[in-house]
């Protein structure tokens, strides 16, 4: 086997080669593919394929693996005389399961569908011990860790600051991906709480105290007694133990 024979070899049993940070553009636009001198209709076919999807994510942040599923050695692919144009319909920024469709116009058009995988690694917020149900989620409780996110539900955090100081809905153990549906606004004041009522008029503040008549998180509107005149008013939580009244 000569070392050019060797290479494409290779290439058809490893084409899923990992990936830097690429810094092309990855426009979701067909774009001519030339193939090498020498190789086959079925070489070339996931080549195009292959180059098609490392320009489509090559301005993903992380690292990018693609895999081209191998075709049926039986189903030769003829050799186009023209660069091939490989397009990606449905292409997930996540990555996962995709099809590239790939065409020739040549002198005897053909069409054909490759089916290939993609995976995406990012650094995103995991925990970093179990937390119980309704904790508030601290610095210490994260941290960044590298993960294939194709395979993952939800909406995945890539930003810390945006889980800390939420609550977790409900209990998680250590090493647990956190997403958006696993947090919420934590709850600052409980149903029968003590709280502070401010009412405010101009630059007027009167503050005097209530009975929370329900729990609520920050910017929820709770009913308050009000301790002072037993009368029943809507305010809205700002703070923990803290409410104002709206008139």
């Amino acid at each position: 086997m000569t070392a050019d024979n060797r290479q494409l070899s290779s290439l058809k049993l490893k084409m899923a080669a990992v990936l830097l940070v690429l810094a092309t553009s990855g426009p979701l636009t067909a774009v001519a593919t030339a193939s090498p001198p020498g190789a086959s209709g079925n070489e070339r076919l996931r080549q195009a394929a292959f180059g098609e999807l490392q320009s489509a994510y090559g301005t993903e942040p992380g690292r990018i693996e693609i895999d081209v599923a191998t075709l049926d050695p039986r189903l030769q692919v003829p050799v186009c005389a023209e660069p091939l144009l490989p397009t990606v319909n449905r292409l997930s920024p996540n990555g996962g399961r995709v099809t590239v469709r790939v065409e020739c116009h040549d002198d005897s058009p053909w069409t054909r569908h490759v089916a290939a995988s993609v995976r995406v690694f990012q650094d995103i917020v995991v925990s970093s011990r179990a937390l119980a149900r309704g904790s508030i989620v601290g610095a210490g409780d994260i941290t960044l860790q590298e993960r294939d996110i194709s395979t993952l539900r939800g909406q995945v955090i890539m930003d810390p600051t945006v889980a800390l100081g939420q609550a977790v809905r409900r209990a998680i153990s250590a090493d647990t991906v956190l997403n958006i549906d696993l947090l919420e606004a934590p709850v600052l004041v409980q149903r029968g709480d003590m709280v502070v009522l401010t009412a405010e008029r101009g630059s007027i503040a009167i503050r005097q105290t209530g009975i929370a008549l329900q729990a609520g998180e920050a910017g929820k509107q709770i009913p308050v007694r009000n301790n002072s005149s037993d009368r029943v008013v809507q305010a809205v939580v700002t703070g923990a133990g803290e409410v104002k009244v709206i008139f």
